[in-house]
C-alpha cells in the first residue's frame, strides 16, 4: 500500500473506488444498448427536444408534456460532470410518462469548460425554469420531484440546498427527491484523478458539497444506490442520509438490489424495481 492519500485508501485504490470504466467492464455495451429505448420514447410520445433555459450551450431541456396538473419530474444525468449527454438517459422518462407524468430532462455544460459553481448555477436555473413555466409544459408547479443519477445524485443534492428565495421562488420548489448514486462529500473527488478535469479546489469542494451545505427544510428523499457498487458509492449515501436524519428531515436509504454504478440506471425502465416504486409513491402516480 502506498502513502493514504483520503481515509483508508492510497491513490491507486481511491481512483479505482471512483473509476467506473474500470469497475463496470460493460460501461459501453450498457449504454449502446440502451439507444433503441432513447428512441422510442421519444418516438412514441409528444416530446420537445432541446428546450432552451437559457442562454450557454449547454442549457437545455428535452420535456414531454404532461396531461395538465401533472407531477414533474426532473431527471439529471450523470457522466462525473465531464462527460455524457441528456439524449443517453432518454430511456429514464418512458414509465412515468406512460403513468402520466411530465418529465424533463436537462442538459449543462461539463469540466474542464466550466466549473462546479456554474454546473450547480445551471441545475438551479434549469429547475427554476420549469418551476415557472410549468402551467405550459402540463406540469403542477407545486409537484416537482427531482432524480439524477451519479453526478446527477450530486446535483439533486445541490438542488435541495438552493436558497430558492434568490431566484424569487417558494423555499419547497422541490417537492420530493430520489438522488441515485450520488456524490455528496466532493473531498474524495477532489483528490482522486478525477480532479484532472473537474480543476476543484478546497472552498470549491465545499461549496458544491451537499452534505455541507444542508438546507433548513428538505422535502421527503430516498437517497438510493446499488448494492453492488463500491464501498465509497455506498459509504456517500449513508453518511448523506445520516446527516439529513440529524437534522430532523424524512429521508430514507434504499439499496438497489445487488446493481452496480452502471446497472442501476437502468432500473428506471423498471415498473416493479424499488427505486421506480419510491418514484412513483413519491409522486402519486
Amino acid at each position: 500500500m502506498g502513502e493514504l492519500v483520503y481515509g483508508q485508501y492510497d491513490q491507486e485504490q481511491l481512483d479505482l473506488e471512483y473509476d467506473m470504466r474500470r469497475r463496470c467492464p460493460h460501461f459501453a455495451e450498457t449504454f449502446a444498448a440502451a439507444e433503441r429505448h432513447n428512441q422510442r420514447v421519444v418516438g412514441n410520445f409528444d416530446c420537445r427536444i432541446d428546450v432552451a433555459f437559457g442562454d450557454a450551450p449547454g442549457e437545455k431541456l428535452d420535456i414531454w408534456p404532461g396531461r395538465g396538473n401533472s407531477p414533474i419530474m426532473l431527471f439529471i444525468h450523470g457522466g462525473y460532470w465531464k462527460a455524457f449527454d441528456k439524449d443517453m438517459f432518454r430511456f429514464v422518462a418512458e414509465r412515468f410518462v406512460e403513468a402520466g407524468a411530465c418529465v424533463v430532462l436537462n442538459n449543462y455544460d461539463l469540466c474542464p469548460n466550466v466549473t462546479m459553481d456554474e454546473i450547480t448555477r445551471q441545475n438551479r436555473e434549469a429547475l427554476a425554469w420549469i418551476y415557472k413555466n410549468a402551467a405550459s409544459i402540463g406540469g403542477d408547479a407545486g409537484r416537482i420531484h427531482v432524480t439524477g443519477h451519479s453526478a446527477g445524485g450530486h446535483l439533486t443534492g445541490m438542488l435541495m440546498a438552493t436558497p430558492w428565495a434568490d431566484y424569487g421562488l417558494p423555499f419547497d420548489v422541490v417537492n420530493g427527491a430520489v438522488p441515485l448514486s450520488g456524490l455528496f462529500d466532493l473531498e474524495p473527488l477532489r483528490r482522486s484523478y478525477l480532479n484532472a478535469d473537474l480543476h476543484m479546489d478546497e472552498a470549491e469542494t465545499r461549496r458544491n458539497s451537499p452534505i455541507h451545505n444542508l438546507p433548513d427544510w428538505m422535502p421527503p428523499t430516498v437517497v438510493a444506490v446499488g448494492g453492488g457498487e463500491t464501498d465509497e458509492f455506498r459509504r456517500q449515501s449513508r453518511i448523506y442520509v445520516d446527516a439529513c436524519r440529524a437534522k430532523g428531515f424524512p429521508v430514507s436509504y434504499l439499496e438497489v438490489d445487488d446493481c452496480d454504478h452502471v446497472h442501476v440506471a437502468g432500473e428506471y425502465r423498471n415498473r416493479l424495481s424499488p427505486l421506480t416504486a419510491a418514484l412513483f409513491a413519491q409522486m402519486g402516480l
